[in-house]
């Protein structure tokens, strides 16, 4: 018997809840780096890439059919958190919503999974629904986001989906290195 089988058999190890531990941590990540890291780029949507990278890096090594909406769940909680800055009342919900878009896709499109372009793909749609939830919002309630005010209303969608594709990506790379080296 091997050596991996005895530890297997001496220390079982729930699967499920180091999952669900490992999206947890993600999602506060993602929420937390967005908060931190400050990069005066004045360009919206450009903590598309590390959100979307640390949220589709949780997806990907995560066997959990609804593991980004985990994820996201515990970005919108973070979000809740009044010294963390956040101001926009919808982002939470906006957060869950993208969460389960990705599940939906993941789940449904294989293809997805192990693809480069395709997984960029869905990061940039997937990113690109907060400035779609806004202007949706915005045109049906008037709330006032500043995005549209300041930028107008094609670039936050340009550079919402390029920020969120790249982050996509790098996801992709990132774990697929990480196995390659590890195998």
């Amino acid at each position: 018997m091997s050596q991996q089988k005895i530890t297997s058999k001496a220390l079982p190890v729930n699967h499920v809840l180091i999952d669900i531990l490992i999206l947890t941590f993600t999602g506060a990540v993602a929420i937390l780096l967005r908060v931190y890291l400050r990069i005066p780029l004045n360009i919206p949507g450009h903590h598309g890439l590390e959100v979307m990278a640390i949220l589709l890096i949780g997806r990907k090594i995560t066997r959990l059919s609804l593991g980004s909406s985990i994820s996201t769940l515990t970005a919108a909680t973070f979000i809740f958190i009044p010294f963390l800055g956040f101001k926009d009342p919808f982002l939470p919900f906006i957060y869950l919503a993208m969460g389960f878009v990705i599940d939906l896709v993941y789940n449904n499109v294989k293809r997805v999974q192990e693809n480069f372009l395709l997984l960029g793909f869905l990061g940039g749609f997937v990113y690109m629904m907060i400035p779609l939830s806004r202007f949706i919002i915005f045109a049906i309630s008037g709330y006032p986001y500043e995005t549209f005010l300041k930028q107008g209303f094609v670039l936050p969608f340009f550079t919402h989906f390029i920020f969120g594709t790249m982050g996509g990506m790098m996801a992709h790379g990132i774990v697929n290195y990480t196995r390659k080296i590890t195998a």
